[in-house]
């Protein structure tokens, strides 16, 4: 059976985005016809552990995984690494009829991924990008800032570009690849599961119960720059604190942070947050299945993100599993949105076209009658644009035009 090899800065199968991602589009080449096996990263190994010793198996998915970078000296060991992933080459199960391999990113330096195209080159097995974003560093280490900012530039602008194809998540980033003469492919985050009604949960109180779920900035720094966010979580905060302001009754799950967490991030919501009161609730670290079956419950999840090359460039994991598991979502105009969210049926932009973003229409989205929102949860369900087997003839078409031109 024909194989490919998955490699990258993810923890499979869902230990976070990259990981969800990698999983559904192991899922997808499955469906045509390949072995895949994954090499990801992982948090809680020991760093002494040889590569091969990790064998583990998810859903007949085969993976191993690297321990994850703690210091700066494991970032730059990567020869390390490629010696212990070319091993695997070696084992007869992984390296006979191996035809393609795809990196997320690099378990260690973009070096890595310099060795491992020669490497690939000489063995003529194709090698694909898979390219989520263009992210800007900013953190207060001026020192890691730099070094992140060249090792990603190295990656994205210079070695992406030498690959056979590349998977991209928007519009932003295959124009930019197909301008520097790549095969690309635009596949956003998708849902290995397909949900039925019957798996859907209806909030059938009174009050509206909207959910974020994720880790909107960097941890335990104070007084941040809101700019830096991933996502404008304090945004939304404001956003809700004017609602209830004007009567709107609901409760906010906020999954991933704590309240002291976010407060030493933005000190002044200090008031805010008091005068929410019940109508927030901070639910900390939470497993990726807590999460989704507290999403579920959802009438909404919410998500603002400021308009910018990074979020251009990328596409929110959380809105398409939002959107698959049945609750539609409230957000603004970024990346490819307008391409999936249909207005009133799997969710909402409360942003004008000028990019303002507009406080009364949240209102009165705040003041739907459970009827619209039982239709748009049912809309979500039976129209799942998400769903991985709804890209499986374009990936298809994708990789018969890398394997036809490719090695």
């Amino acid at each position: 059976m024909k194989k490919v090899l998955y490699i990258g800065n993810f923890s499979f199968p869902f230990g976070n985005a990259p990981g969800k991602r990698v999983y559904s589009n192991g899922k997808i080449l499955e469906e045509l016809g390949y072995k895949v096996i994954f090499v990801g990263l992982e948090k809680n190994l020991n760093r002494e552990i040889p590569l091969k010793e990790t064998e583990n198996v998810y859903d007949g998915f085969t993976y191993y995984n690297f321990p994850y970078p703690h210091s700066n000296l494991d970032w730059l060991n990567y020869r390390k690494r490629f010696n212990s992933l070319i091993d695997l080459f070696f084992i007869e199960e992984i390296g006979k009829d191996l035809q393609i391999v795809i990196y997320y990113g690099s378990p260690s330096l973009s070096l890595f991924i310099k060795k491992l195209m020669r490497f690939c080159g000489k063995s003529q097995i194709n090698l694909i990008a898979d390219c989520v974003d263009r992210l800007t560093v900013k953190t207060n280490n001026l020192a890691f800032d730099f070094v992140k900012w060249i090792d990603d530039t190295y990656l994205k602008t210079y070695l992406n570009k030498k690959v056979d194809g590349i998977i991209t998540v928007s519009n932003y980033l295959a124009n930019y690849y197909k301008n520097a003469g790549c095969k690309t492919v635009i596949i956003p985050p998708l849902s290995p599961n397909k949900y039925a009604i019957s798996d859907i949960d209806f909030n059938l109180e009174d009050q509206k119960v909207i959910s974020y779920a994720g880790i909107p900035f960097r941890k335990n720094q104070k007084d941040m720059d809101p700019s830096t966010f991933k996502d404008r979580i304090d945004k939304m905060i404001m956003l809700l604190h004017i609602a209830k302001k004007r009567g709107c009754k609901f409760v906010f799950n906020v999954f991933g942070l704590t309240k002291n967490e976010y407060l030493y991030a933005i000190p002044s919501h200090g008031k805010i947050i008091d005068e929410l009161g019940e109508s927030i609730c901070f639910h900390g670290p939470t497993t990726n299945e807590e999460a989704i079956k507290n999403i579920r419950k959802s009438d909404f999840t919410f998500l603002i993100r400021d308009v910018k090359r990074d979020t251009l460039a990328g596409f929110p994991t959380k809105v398409s599993e939002s959107i698959s598991c049945g609750t539609p979502v409230i957000t603004n105009r970024t990346s490819d949105l307008e391409n999936y969210i249909i207005e009133g049926k799997n969710g909402f932009f409360i942003d004008t076209l000028a990019g303002e973003i507009d406080e009364n229409k949240f209102i009165e989205i705040m003041n739907l009658d459970k009827e619209k929102i039982i239709f748009m949860k049912n809309y979500c369900i039976n129209n799942n644009i998400f769903y991985y087997k709804e890209y499986k003839d374009k990936m298809a078409d994708f990789l018969n035009e890398v394997l036809s031109n490719g090695n």
